[in-house]
């Protein structure tokens, strides 16, 4: 690839075939997971708090998942998750509610 028009050609058409194949596999649609709480993690740094609920699921077995600070949900309680479908990389789960 001495030629740089040749380079710059294939460069631009892999960036246009990624973003039609990122935008033909988008989804709007969302699944609603439950899942079991095994732990609940509040750690302290210098820039703050972080919480973390360790679950399980059937689907994904063991997850670390970060969640608000406020959230209190107990050992073996259910927590509703929300998380897109429909993509070629996995998406985040994000916090909805503990029962």
């Amino acid at each position: 690839m001495d030629n740089p028009k040749t380079f710059i050609l294939v460069f631009v058409a892999a960036i246009v075939a990624l973003c039609l194949a990122l935008w033909l596999t988008s989804s709007d649609e969302t699944q609603t997971i439950t899942v079991t709480v095994i732990s609940n993690t509040l750690t302290q740094s210098l820039d703050g708090q972080r919480r973390y609920l360790t679950i399980e699921s059937e689907e994904s077995g063991i997850k670390r998942v970060a969640v608000p600070i406020s959230t209190h949900c107990p050992k073996g309680a259910l927590a509703t998750f929300s998380q897109p479908t429909d993509s070629l990389f996995e998406q985040p789960l994000t916090f909805l509610s503990c029962e």
